[in-house]
């Protein structure tokens, strides 16, 4: 199985999207990533070289305009008519509403949360889905976001929840695409190391659970969560 890794990362020593490439990593499995801030996104002809697609999370707004990002879009939608499996987290997740969407330059589908997420969010599974068999109903996992999807494109069926966001997973129905909002590919001292980092105007409002990860933190969300996603059949469920 190959595995592409779309890294939209900005800052260097984020280059390569590490956590994800480590997550999606098992024997028979080749992993390769691919930079869409340096346009460097494969072809429509190279996709069918590839058997899943996963796209990092950025310190890029869900609103923003570029050419790289237009191009990101270009290939989402490129992905989803070949029926790829695809894995949007964080911005990947975004990027995937905003690319399907009627209007991507519509800002009821993509928008600054009113409560975004710094720590660990409680994450409330709404419907059953291939993507987080597995997982109890309720559970933890480490967020950083500001923007969030707002409403959910048409097909797109929402699958979890938290008390600061509504749309925490989505799969587009009868198809092998997923979302997710949070980060279950990120170790306890990856997250803590995230959080050291992060200055947000309002401490108060933005974290979340903060110093609770020690307690909160189980690699068993993420094992579950890659594992499923890597053996979806082609309509998202598993074989």
């Amino acid at each position: 199985m190959r595995v592409l890794i779309v890294d939209n990362t900005l800052d260097q020593d984020s280059w390569g999207s590490h956590e994800l490439s480590r997550s999606v990593r098992r024997p028979g499995v080749t992993v390769s990533v691919r930079r869409a801030p340096h346009d460097d996104l494969p072809s429509r002809y190279d996709l069918h070289k590839f058997d899943r697609i996963v796209l990092s999370g950025s310190r890029t707004s869900a609103m923003a305009n570029a050419p790289w990002i237009e191009n990101l879009h270009e290939f989402i939608r490129a992905t989803i008519s070949l029926g790829k499996p695809l894995l949007g987290v964080c911005y990947g997740h975004q990027s995937i509403a905003r690319a399907i969407a009627r209007s991507p330059s519509d800002k009821s589908v993509v928008a600054l949360s009113e409560t975004p997420e710094l720590g660990w969010s409680e994450i409330e599974i709404t419907e059953f889905s291939a993507l987080l068999s597995g997982l109890p109903q309720r559970f933890f996992s480490f967020s950083s976001h500001f923007d969030e999807v707002q409403t959910l494109p048409s097909g797109a069926k929402n699958l979890a929840r938290s008390a600061r966001c509504l749309h925490q997973a989505f799969q587009l129905e009868g198809l092998p695409i997923f979302g997710i909002q949070f980060h279950p590919e990120k170790s306890l001292e990856e997250a803590n190391q995230t959080l050291a980092k992060k200055r947000p105007p309002d401490q108060r409002r933005a974290f979340l659970r903060a110093t609770e990860g020690a307690k909160l933190y189980s690699a068993q969300v993420g094992a579950a969560i890659f594992e499923n996603f890597l053996k979806l059949d082609a309509n998202g469920a598993r074989p």
